[in-house]
């Protein structure tokens, strides 16, 4: 495959690690780590100035053939799949067929949220669903194998066969904290369905992606055939998942497939909302507010971060997506209009797509798009065990807790249930743990005795992401 721009060359011969320790310069080539991660394929797309300024693919469709991936390659964007949902109901704001403020109840026959004492004190609103504060339950949903058979959306939300997870309710306040929730994020999808008489798919075809040119996008699950000799195979563990490509009939949550190309013309239009372009897809007002934290780390669909620690590079919007067989992330500069979109066919793509990220940023010149160098302060030996135990994850995630452990002299965390395995934190010259695979930093609150209590979680050191409290003896 030709590789025309030169932007596109040096992404390739010079992946790096998202956080990076001062006096190191670590630099891998696209296929070492295609080859470290055992991922057969990575899909880029980048944004510059609010525009898009290049787009390349490397590696295999699947393991073992080969087929070589190209811009127009769709994969499984998992979640990026909800901050498209929330652009279709904000339309509907926007036209006055939703109040984000009403109880969504109102907009809803075919099912209602069950209320409880937590409704009763507050109603479930469309802006606590389309910013993760509404209490609902369900973080994610798994994909369907081949020959099994699909649940509707009613099934899912009653939690009944042949869907696989609880059925979806409310177990906190609404707006009181946030909770990443993917059965919230189909409550939405049962409002828009009702309000406009339109099955989802069709729904996001004619209202955004038809519009917006997003000719490599679509809802439809299973993936249809006329796709699927440009689609991604799906691998878990390096192997191929069962079907090759996954099913999600969850899909406001998770059903997206999409072009790093095709959701990077969706982020440009977004932020084209934000600078109140004329055609734009949301009123200036509303795409203020997507773009704008409700309370936690979520805007109205978008992850929204504010400046980095390292020099003021302006606030953020970002998605990532992890579905059996892929993951991916996406992210651009408000202000700048500088970003990109970064797609994995495989599991071990979640670790994988930061390198890239780091890649991008360096070809580009973007100096702060992750945290300054750190310099590391060992943890002494006879301090390791100020922070081991087990940990309540209290927001962020609906994970059930965090272990920390000392194995062979050192720390390690993990978090029950979520992809990526096991990591080993460092300690910065703050005070604050951290590990080179992601660009988050943990701040650690300690207790009287010493001891961390409390772990706060902040993505790129500024936003928090992730609250934890140290688990009382029984």
């Amino acid at each position: 495959m030709s590789r025309r721009d030169p932007r596109s060359e040096a992404v390739q011969a010079a992946l790096a690690p998202p956080m990076r320790i001062a006096g190191q310069d670590i630099r891998w080539t696209m296929d070492e780590r295609l080859a470290h991660y055992a991922c057969p394929s990575v899909s880029v797309a980048v944004i510059e100035n609010g525009e898009l300024a290049w787009a390349d693919a490397w590696g295999v469709i699947e393991a073992g053939e080969p087929a070589a991936p190209d811009t127009a390659t769709m994969y499984s964007g998992a979640s990026i799949s909800k901050p498209v949902t929330a652009a279709l109901a904000l339309q509907l704001v926007d036209e006055g067929r939703f109040d984000l403020d009403a109880d969504v109840n109102g907009y809803l026959s075919a099912w209602r949220v069950p209320p409880n004492a937590f409704t009763h004190t507050e109603p479930v609103t469309l802006r606590w669903l389309l910013s993760h504060m509404a209490g609902t339950t369900v973080h994610g949903f798994g994909g369907f194998p081949p020959g099994e058979a699909l649940p509707t959306l009613l099934d899912v939300l009653h939690g009944r066969p042949p869907a696989k997870t609880p059925p979806v309710q409310v177990n906190k306040r609404p707006g009181a904290s946030s909770r990443y929730s993917g059965g919230g994020t189909l409550v939405v999808q049962l409002m828009l369905e009702e309000a406009t008489g339109q099955d989802f798919a069709t729904l996001a075809r004619e209202r955004l992606f038809t519009p917006l040119g997003m000719t490599r996008t679509t809802f439809e699950n299973p993936l249809p055939e006329v796709y699927r000799d440009n689609a991604a195979v799906g691998h878990e563990n390096g192997q191929v998942i069962p079907g090759k490509w996954v099913c999600v009939p969850q899909l406001a949550a998770g059903g997206l497939w999409t072009t790093p190309t095709d959701f990077a013309r969706f982020m440009i239009a977004c932020r084209d909302a934000w600078l109140g372009r004329p055609g734009a897809i949301l009123s200036r007002p509303l795409a203020a507010q997507m773009m704008t934290s409700q309370g936690g780390e979520f805007g109205l669909g978008w992850e929204v971060f504010g400046p980095a620690a390292a020099g003021g590079s302006g606030p953020r919007f970002a998605h990532g997506g992890s579905n059996d067989g892929y993951q991916c992330e996406s992210m651009v500069f408000l202000e700048t209009g500088n970003g990109a979109v970064v797609m994995t066919n495989a599991d071990s793509g979640l670790i994988f797509y930061w390198e890239v990220f780091a890649g991008v940023a360096r070809a580009h010149g973007w100096d702060d798009f992750f945290p300054a160098p750190k310099t590391v302060v060992p943890i002494p030996a006879d301090q390791l065990d100020r922070y081991v135990g087990a940990y309540d994850i209290v927001s962020g995630v609906e994970m059930p807790e965090m272990n920390i452990w000392v194995e062979d002299g050192h720390l390690m965390t993990h978090i029950q249930g979520m992809r990526g395995g096991p990591n080993q934190p460092l300690m910065d010259a703050s005070g604050r743990l951290f590990n080179l695979s992601r660009p988050s930093e943990t701040e650690v609150v300690y207790g009287p005795d010493g001891r961390a209590q409390e772990l706060i979680v902040r993505q790129f050191g500024v936003t928090e992401i992730l609250r934890m409290r140290r688990k009382q003896a029984a």
